[in-house]
């Protein structure tokens, strides 16, 4: 069985000590929503980095992507 209090702990950094307040099924539920919102904001900034870089030349977004962001 994972525990999700510690699990919620590590995610929260220094704000995760109210966790040990949580049930196991709130932290659960908690833990599922954080990385959520996780997701969905990865998707978000992706795509919106993809409709930034569309302004370039097809031939340039691959090496401006690479230099600007690592991909």
């Amino acid at each position: 069985m994972t525990d999700h209090r510690a699990a919620l702990r590590a995610a929260l950094g220094a704000s995760g000590d109210a966790a040990a307040e949580l049930t196991a099924a709130e932290a659960e539920q908690l833990l599922g929503l954080l990385r959520r919102a996780e997701s969905a904001q990865r998707r978000s900034l992706d795509a919106a980095i993809d409709e930034t870089l569309k302004i370039l030349p097809r031939l340039l977004r691959i090496p401006a992507r690479a230099i600007l962001f690592g991909k």
